[in-house]
């Protein structure tokens, strides 16, 4: 068994697929692409007003004002016919896109229709094929037969009560074909002339004469004419598979300045791709929206579906609320929307994982939140490479991909130390060791001079990295090392001396002058909004730069240092200003 799929007028339902209410006033359709354009399709309530095919625009217009005027659109077309073959194919994966508004599907193989199914059988699968068809937009005829030629007759004879079905067995097959009109036989004007004249009104009337007789008469139309009138002749399809782009748009005459006609426009494409990817069983990952101006610009948009879904409702609403935060410098002409098919997600979960309640609810927020604050403001803060310390860019959230934290516990004894970074960063005035014996003394940052006599303070205690290894260095020591004897004078072979500690001593750390002032910019006073006074103790410095090649160089030094009275600081040194980022806990 075989089913055909008729459009009629398929160029002007293409065009009038999302706009429905038109078909109810007079509607004509332009081929722009002749020499002269003219009116290729049009409604009935056109043809009632008195226009006929092949008037020029002013022409129609000059027998009914209120005719509308649409232009044929080669676009309009091909996203018709994607969405007639995704619909098909989901029925029968044997599908031919015979002609312009003619689709023909094979019967043979699918599970429902196995056997000899019945009139009802056939039926009520041609019921569900015409309702997926006119969710699509589409006005449609469908018949059924055992071939090819006898469904397309079926689809194209006049159904009863209303019903655009028709169901042709093959024990009726010869005489349904017979009394069809000679016309279903779509003969040219010339030879459908000749056999008005011979008195020729039905097929079983043009097969009486006979084939041989025919040919001599009518020549090599008559061939083709014999074989459409046959109605046990079958013949292979030429099958095609579905497009994989989901695409629908629209032009705009006169163009749109609002957002309300663009968004009722998009309500209907997004249920229309809703439909298309329903048979195939795929979702949306994403959405490009295309907006034509009036001054030629192309304006894009690519929106990123957080969970793949194909519901209208929820599409829509990401389109609404991306459109709201978008100006245009001029009128919108025509609009294209685009759904990238992707795969139902499915995610197993542990038992302490749980996914966000409603995913598009939430990209929803973040997509209001952007048009606020700005795209660059809103998102999850990525570490850039680089060892400049907090340089960040902002990604969109990713909670699939995010790294788990469990089994990466990391020991107690190296974790770092509890930092509380401040930001902003706390501006302070310093003196190093540099500027304490300037006269007219200027402290680094944003100092002023300091009046009356200088008093040199008692350097406090400098740690270098490798001192700070040396004091660590006794606990960690192995107990199966043994100490020094009681009173010796030798030095600890499990100590290993460092600049600035006694060579002689035995374990125990002290730090000379020298070693308190081999950095001459280490800080010897604080005055800031957390601490004010003199360095007691100040560990560094850590110096880091990068980029030195561009414009962007950047050079830093840190130290960490204690305040009496204070909690301890992170000193930050940029070139130009001192400044407080962290305070350790």
């Amino acid at each position: 068994m075989f089913a055909v799929l008729h459009v009629p007028q398929f160029p002007l339902q293409a065009v009038l697929r999302h706009e429905p209410e038109a078909w109810t006033r007079p509607v004509v359709l332009v081929d722009p692409g002749l020499t002269t354009p003219r009116i290729v399709e049009l409604n009935r309530h056109a043809r009632a007003m008195g226009v006929e095919t092949g008037f020029t625009a002013p022409q129609a217009l000059a027998r009914c004002t209120e005719v509308v005027v649409r232009h044929r659109s080669i676009a309009a077309e091909e996203s018709a016919e994607a969405a007639l073959i995704q619909c098909a194919y989901g029925f029968s994966p044997n599908v031919e896109w015979t002609d312009a508004g003619w689709i023909t599907l094979e019967l043979r193989g699918l599970a429902e229709l196995a056997g000899e199914p019945g009139s009802d059988i056939l039926a009520s699968w041609a019921g569900r094929l015409h309702q997926a068809a006119v969710a699509l937009g589409m006005t449609c005829r469908i018949g059924v037969g055992p071939n090819p030629t006898v469904a397309r007759h079926a689809a194209t004879a006049p159904g009863t009560d209303g019903v655009e079905i028709r169901v042709v067995t093959a024990s009726d097959a010869e005489p349904f074909v017979g009394s069809l009109p000679v016309t279903a036989l779509e003969p040219s004007p010339h030879t459908a002339r000749l056999l008005a004249k011979w008195g020729i009104r039905t097929v079983a009337e043009f097969k009486a004469l006979g084939q041989a007789e025919l040919a001599d008469r009518l020549g090599l139309e008559a061939f083709a004419l014999w074989a459409a009138a046959a109605a046990r002749n079958t013949r292979p399809l030429r099958l095609v598979r579905p497009p994989e782009h989901y695409r629908e748009g629209c032009e705009f005459d006169p163009p749109i300045e609002t957002l309300e006609p663009l968004l009722f426009l998009l309500r209907r494409f997004v249920d229309s791709i809703e439909h298309r990817l329903e048979p195939a069983g795929k979702a949306v990952g994403g959405l490009i929206l295309q907006l034509r101006q009036e001054s030629g610009d192309l304006l894009e948009r690519r929106l990123r579906v957080p969970q793949p879904t194909r519901r209208a409702d929820v599409l829509f609403r990401m389109l609404q609320t991306h459109l709201e935060g978008v100006r245009t410098e001029s009128s919108i002409t025509a609009v294209q929307l685009e759904a990238e098919p992707a795969r139902p997600s499915q995610h197993q979960f542990s038992l302490f994982e749980a996914a966000l309640r409603d995913p598009h609810q939430f990209q929803e927020t973040l997509a209001r939140l952007s048009a606020l604050v700005g795209p660059d403001r809103v998102g999850s803060p990525l570490r850039r490479d680089g060892h400049r310390p907090d340089v960040f860019c902002m990604v969109p959230p990713d909670f699939e991909n995010a790294p788990s934290n469990v089994g990466c516990r990391t020991p107690e004894i190296l974790r770092p130390a509890a930092v509380r970074r401040l930001r902003p960063a706390l501006s302070a005035t310093v003196t190093t060791a540099q500027t304490r014996n300037v006269p007219g003394r200027f402290s680094l940052g944003d100092a002023s001079p300091v009046s009356g006599p200088i008093h040199t303070p008692k350097p406090g205690p400098v740690f270098q990295p490798r001192e700070i290894a040396a004091l660590l260095d006794p606990i960690f020591r192995p107990a199966s090392l043994p100490g020094p004897a009681s009173g010796s004078r030798d030095p600890d072979p499990s100590v290993v001396p460092f600049p600035g500690m006694d060579p002689g001593s035995t374990g125990e750390p002290r730090l000379t002058d020298a070693a308190s002032a081999a950095d001459p910019g280490r800080p010897f006073e604080v005055r800031c909004e957390l601490a004010q006074g003199r360095v007691t103790v100040a560990v560094g410095p850590w110096r880091s730069s990068g980029n030195w090649w561009d414009r962007d160089a950047w050079n830093r030094t840190e130290w960490d240092v204690s305040v009496r009275g204070s909690v301890p600081l992170r000193l930050a040194w940029d070139g130009t200003a001192w400044q407080v980022e962290a305070v350790m806990d």
